[in-house]
């Protein structure tokens, strides 16, 4: 993991690359974002039908920064929030998805098994069948409150509907539309023990060698 500190804070934080940013002595800050993607050409995630996403439960990835789908160097990873962690926020957003059965089907946020998250929103599609635009997210209580996760956490999305990639409105190349299902984890832990660069230590000096 690669942690930034306030005056250095100039892009997103870099889920990929697990970066954290120290805002508090001792704490250091995470923002993971993993992704479901609907896409036509997708045909690798199970119960995925030539881009309709069936109803199930899903692993979410972080995606890697190589766009290319038939040569990644770097692959997508898998979201899991590490052990220790205390999870303060989660959020589900769905750009580009459109409920392909009825309105009222729901995305929740399924950690694998995992105590000690807040309460996961629920993200419902309205009556055009699209999901509202800004998503749903859990509320925001005390972060400096919660308790850390005992195990690394796999993240993941659970469905109750059909859902594919649309845009509203539609702009005409719906099949190679940026859509995907969105979850975004809030969370921090505690930062590792002072090391060398933390101090400045002299270095001996032989006898003779002061002036």
């Amino acid at each position: 993991m690669s942690v930034i500190f306030p005056g250095n804070f100039v892009a997103h934080l870099n889920a990929y690359r697990e970066q954290g940013c120290t805002a508090l002595p001792g704490v250091n800050f995470y923002r993971g974002v993993g992704a479901v993607v609907l896409s036509p050409d997708n045909d690798r995630i199970a119960n995925n039908e030539h881009g309709r996403l069936l109803a199930g439960t899903y692993d979410l990835k972080i995606l890697s920064p190589d766009l290319r789908q038939d040569d990644k160097p770097r692959k997508d990873k898998p979201f899991v929030i590490p052990a220790g962690a205390v999870v303060y926020r989660t959020a589900v957003s769905a750009p580009g998805v459109y409920s392909d059965e009825a309105a009222g089907k729901t995305i929740v946020i399924a950690p694998s098994g995992a105590s000690n998250f807040p309460t996961t929103p629920t993200l419902t599609s309205g009556v055009d069948k699209f999901y509202p635009e800004n998503g749903a997210t859990s509320a925001l209580d005390n972060i400096l409150g919660g308790t850390a996760i005992g195990a690394a956490t796999q993240m993941k999305i659970t469905t109750n509907g059909y859902n594919i990639a649309k845009q509203n409105p539609s702009v005409g190349a719906c099949r190679e539309s940026p859509s995907a299902i969105l979850v975004e984890v809030c969370y921090y832990m505690a930062a590792p023990a002072p090391d060398t660069n933390d101090v400045n230590i002299p270095f001996a000096v032989e006898s003779g060698e002061g002036y």
